[in-house]
């Protein structure tokens, strides 16, 4: 049912159920979320300007718990009319990375910042169960080699896009002082594995990638640490946190991922080979700016479960996708430069 020019909604079968609005929808992390969602049992509706186009979620159209909008998350009347009926919101619509920020700051605080300011008001003021925010643990930014870094650990942005996800914390914990919202803030590690709209300007998509086309990588700064979460288990954090207690999870900030998941660049490269075979190596001995190990205790703890996916059956399922032709070199060429 068309309502008009960029809007589709149709009625929900499950009644029941819960409604949840997800941001960002059509993204690389958010179409993965999305079918999760859906196998769990959930209603969803996306709200997507489909900047990055919407084939990542064709094949959920004729599902009866999906409803989709096209509109802008800058836009107050999208927000208001997607919030329609909704009980919890996950919010990623966002400009991701530091890259794409530098390259435009004023829409990179405008989506990023002002945006999620004017959903969490309407947020509270609807009374809406639940939300859930995307962060990131580029927050850390640089952490002294023998720290690793906890939620209390002091904050060091080293790019726009780390700011205006500090900045948006700041706002949501602040906004969850008094009445009804309940934020729960995610800082998630890089992502890695194969999407509705797979990302290559990640660290294992993008090396994967490169080894199998040219047989040969060039590496800066080989001895950083990150943090690494497939595509999946973040989807599976985001829906074990909509199913916990919300008093357990609300108004509280996670490192979200697992501790066994920090690698270096090098030991990155090292899984790789383990995976694909040989390939030449050039490491470029340069330092990173950012440098951080992060530890996932506290979310470990709460949801008691462990990760379904690692580096290797990312790479694994990396490799298979572009051996048998399912991503392309169109993929890797429009999904690496223009996030």
């Amino acid at each position: 049912m068309w309502k008009e020019p960029g809007l589709r909604m149709r009625k929900i079968k499950d009644k029941k159920a819960r409604l949840i609005l997800v941001t960002g929808g059509a993204g690389y992390k958010g179409s993965t979320l999305c079918r999760e969602l859906l196998f769990r049992g959930h209603r969803i509706r996306v709200l997507d300007n489909l900047m990055h186009g919407g084939r990542s979620l064709a094949g959920l159209f004729n599902h009866s718990n999906f409803e989709f909008i096209r509109g802008d998350i800058t836009n107050p009347k999208d927000i208001r009319l997607s919030l329609e009926g909704v009980t919890d919101v996950i919010h990623l619509a966002a400009i991701v990375g530091d890259k794409p920020c530098e390259r435009n700051p004023k829409l990179a605080i405008e989506i990023n910042y002002k945006a999620t300011q004017y959903l969490a008001d309407s947020v509270k003021k609807k009374k809406i169960n639940q939300f859930l925010f995307a962060s990131t643990c580029s927050n850390y930014g640089l952490v002294d080699a023998s720290v690793i870094a906890t939620e209390d650990t002091e904050l060091n942005p080293l790019s726009l896009y780390a700011e205006t996800k500090i900045d948006c914390e700041k706002y949501l914990m602040e906004l969850a002082g008094n009445g009804h919202f309940f934020p729960t803030i995610l800082r998630f590690g890089t992502a890695y594995g194969v999407s509705g709209r797979t990302r290559f300007d990640l660290t294992v998509n993008s090396f994967t990638y490169e080894a199998l086309k040219y047989k040969r990588l060039v590496v800066f700064a080989e001895e950083t640490w990150r943090p690494y979460t497939h595509i999946l288990d973040m989807a599976r954090i985001y829906c074990k946190l909509l199913e916990a207690d919300r008093k357990q999870v609300s108004k509280q900030i996670f490192n979200a991922g697992w501790n066994k998941q920090n690698y270096t660049k090098r030991e990155i490269i090292d899984m790789m080979k383990d995976v694909i075979g040989d390939f030449e190596v050039d490491y470029v001995n340069t330092k990173d700016k950012r440098n951080y190990r992060v530890n996932f205790s506290k979310i470990e703890k709460l949801l008691s479960f462990d990760p379904v996916m690692t580096v290797k059956d990312g790479v694994r399922e990396l490799s298979f996708a572009v051996k048998s032709g399912i991503l392309t070199d169109h993929d890797f060429e429009t999904n690496r430069l223009k996030q």
